[in-house]
């Protein structure tokens, strides 16, 4: 406190003191009449505690606001006394390292799903290799049994038409097949064609803008780092486009080729076995095509055996592809946020009280940029409340609060809030006590002094 509130309030003290033993001679004090008994008087009022404190002046609410990385601020959206929505941008850095890591996040994760495509064509091309497998197996025990018995008009008939139906099969795969190869059509190639001129075009640009800086030995090392930075993001988005018109040229992948060839594949050796069978049928039964139908069983049930191996394989190979989807979807997204956050936005609504920094500014990470405050209305928080005082106070008490630049008048606030934990000052634990003030056609301002009264009965 100030010396001349500090001789107020002993003043205050002393007065009321006077006061009270005033009243105590009047009315409590013991007395006698003719000689008798002291009479003994016991005090039913209650007797009033002042408590005193200063502070000042704050907002509803109140930031100090930092990027969480360091970089050159590029833009200032605002100025001192500006009002703005919460989630309005109010200062940005420089974007390009990280629009460049974006890129390559993207890129990694396109891959990684093309990945997990082409491990999806392996476990489609194992399974189909196995179920031909099984249809090898089948037909070599079909071809033993029907070995082992003479055939009847009704199975040569049946065989027949199996091998007619395995004919069609086979066309049928060839010509899926072909639909296959015949890849990318006209219109997707002229697009990707487009998009590499597009991207060329904004190459040549960039060089031709940047280039000379990035060579030039006298200019500033960050102006040179962020002409290279512009550079390579060109040549990059220019790669991307060439590549994806490669892909569009290329036609299907190897994966999706491999498997409309074991199609084909499968539908071939489902006629071939099929042929086969009908032509042991018309010859005959014969004691040495019986062993060799018994080595075919043996043969196809060891090729199944190999194929059924390779499918887990393959199917081992999808969940580790999305896997490193997950991981690359991960890069993404903490490329993505580190982005965004080289734009500092606002916290709520409210007023800047202050700029700090200035375009073209290096600021570092947890550096105060910006203060952003509530001055919808104003509260007050005490500087030295000790905590001999803050006990005898609670929430929702009243006080009259007096401000420094208006001695004159007083305003009513409110307890709302007292600090759980105490700082110390000048060698007490203090508390910081806070109150809501009402609506006041005072000119309040962020700071001003003030003196705080509290009245309650003990």
């Amino acid at each position: 406190m100030t010396t001349k509130r500090l001789l107020l309030s002993i003043g205050i003290v002393l007065a009321l003191s006077g006061l009270g033993y005033w009243g105590y001679l009047q009315f409590l004090a013991p007395g006698t009449e003719n000689g008798g008994d002291t009479a003994v008087s016991t005090p039913t009022s209650t007797t009033p505690t002042t408590i005193t404190a200063e502070g000042q002046i704050v907002p509803l609410a109140q930031a100090n606001l930092t990027f969480t990385s360091s970089g050159t601020v590029t833009a200032v959206a605002v100025q001192p006394g500006d009002f703005v929505e919460k989630g309005a941008t109010l200062l940005t850095l420089d974007t390009a390292e990280q629009e460049i890591a974006l890129r390559q996040a993207e890129e990694l994760l396109v891959q990684a799903q093309a990945n997990v495509q082409l491990a999806e064509a392996g476990v489609l091309a194992a399974e189909t290799a196995v179920s031909a497998a099984e249809v090898g197996v089948s037909q070599a025990e079909a071809n033993y049994a029907l070995l082992a018995a003479d055939p009847t008009e009704a199975q040569l008939v049946l065989n027949e038409a199996l091998v007619s139906a395995a004919e069609a099969n086979v066309n049928l795969a060839i010509g899926s097949q072909s639909v296959t190869l015949e890849g990318s059509s006209s219109a997707q190639i002229r697009a990707a064609e487009a998009a590499v001129a597009a991207a060329q075009a904004a190459y040549i640009a960039a060089r031709d803008q940047y280039e000379p800086a990035v060579q030039d030995a006298d200019a500033p090392a960050d102006e040179r780092e962020q002409a290279q930075l512009q550079l390579n993001a060109a040549l990059a988005n220019l790669q991307a486009a060439q590549a994806a018109l490669d892909e569009a040229l290329a036609g299907a992948s190897s994966a999706e080729q491999i498997a409309a060839a074991g199609g084909v594949q499968a539908a071939q050796n489902e006629q071939a076995a099929a042929e086969a069978e009908l032509a042991l049928l018309q010859v005959g039964t014969q004691t040495e095509r019986l062993a060799v139908a018994s080595a075919e069983i043996q043969a196809a049930e060891e090729q199944w055996l190999e194929l059924i191996l390779q499918l887990e394989v393959a199917e081992t190979a999808v969940p580790q592809a999305e896997a490193a989807v997950q991981e690359a979807q991960t890069q993404v997204d903490a490329a993505q946020l580190a982005l965004e956050k080289r734009s500092l936005t606002a916290p709520f609504n409210g007023t800047v009280a202050d700029v700090l920094v200035d375009v073209g500014e290096v600021v570092t990470a947890g550096q105060p940029v910006a203060i952003v405050a509530d001055l919808s209305g104003w509260q007050v928080e005490t500087s030295d409340l000790i905590e001999a005082d803050v006990v005898a106070i609670a929430r929702d008490d009243v006080a009259r609060v007096q401000v420094d630049a208006f001695a004159d008048q007083s305003l009513t606030g409110q307890i709302v809030e007292i600090a759980e934990l105490a700082a110390e000052v000048r060698g007490d634990q203090t508390y910081v006590v806070t109150l809501a003030l009402p609506k006041s056609e005072l000119p309040l301002r962020w700071g001003m002094s003030v003196f705080i009264t509290i009245e309650r009965n003990q």
